[in-house]
């Protein structure tokens, strides 16, 4: 079909062009469940809601390691078993308690102690 006959039928490029980009927004719209990124149009949604939780996290992040620079000669005075280590300690969920005690007591062997303890503790914050 040529382009004059095109525009006689009534359709012109512009409106088949409308006609294909329509067609694909609405198989695009209907990808929910078909690939493990979800629904395409979202995309754009996701990424600023991921990023937003990583501002929070590395906010989050560094306070636990400002405090936990801060402290660092208490809790190794009282050798990860008094009340400053359990102060710490007290954001934990219960379970995971008794795994970051032991892994503040491994991370004292190392001179990245503050580092260490910000990991082991941001890993099993609930």
């Amino acid at each position: 079909m040529t382009v004059g006959a095109m525009a006689e039928s009534g359709w012109t490029p512009a409106t088949l062009r409308r006609g294909i980009l329509g067609a694909l927004a609405v198989g695009l719209a209907a990808c929910a469940e078909a690939n493990h990124l979800g629904n395409p149009l979202l995309l754009p949604v996701h990424g600023v809601a991921t990023g937003l939780e990583n501002v929070a996290y590395g906010k989050r992040r560094a306070a636990v390691k400002a405090w936990i620079s801060e402290h660092e000669v208490a809790m190794r005075a009282e050798r990860f078993e008094g009340p400053v280590t359990a102060a710490l300690l007290a954001e934990l969920p219960q379970g995971a308690r008794a795994q970051v005690q032991a892994d503040l007591k491994e991370a004292a062997h190392y001179g990245d102690f503050a580092e260490r303890a910000t990991v082991a503790f941001m890993v099993h914050q609930g």
